[in-house]
């Protein structure tokens, strides 16, 4: 009766360690490792601003990276500002970017990935 009771406890055991082994893992795709010559990619964890910005974050660090390959200098700043009293609070967030062009920098965005694990949005952008 009790080898009974301790196999029931083993195969229980098994039976719970097998179903969390084929719950879905977030892999990231290929390309956020492996881009092309002509390629490059960024990324941008949450946004204040929302995901429209978050992703526009993210493409404009991979023009950056296409950018610094071809000499291109290309500076951005953001200020984000909290205030907070017992009444409320605000926020407020200041971007600048100032780029210095001897040539011109043609990209298009290939793909997306959003990591909904970690909020993190990925992009691919490719010279054109």
């Amino acid at each position: 009766m009790k080898n009974h009771a301790i196999l029931s406890t083993f195969l229980i055991s098994l039976s719970v360690f097998a179903g969390c082994a084929t719950q879905n893992v977030s892999q990231l795709p290929s390309w956020i490792e492996n881009p092309s010559r002509s390629q490059a990619v960024g990324n941008c964890g949450a946004h204040a601003l929302g995901k429209y910005k978050q992703k526009e974050c993210a493409m404009t660090r991979a023009r950056l990276e296409l950018a610094a390959r071809q000499g291109v200098e290309i500076k951005s700043m953001s200020l984000m500002t909290e205030n907070a009293s017992n009444m409320g609070s605000s926020s407020t967030l200041n971007q600048q970017t100032i780029q210095e062009v001897n040539s011109k920098v043609k990209a298009r965005l290939v793909e997306s990935y959003h990591d909904k694990g970690q909020d993190v949005i990925w992009v691919l952008m490719e010279e054109n």
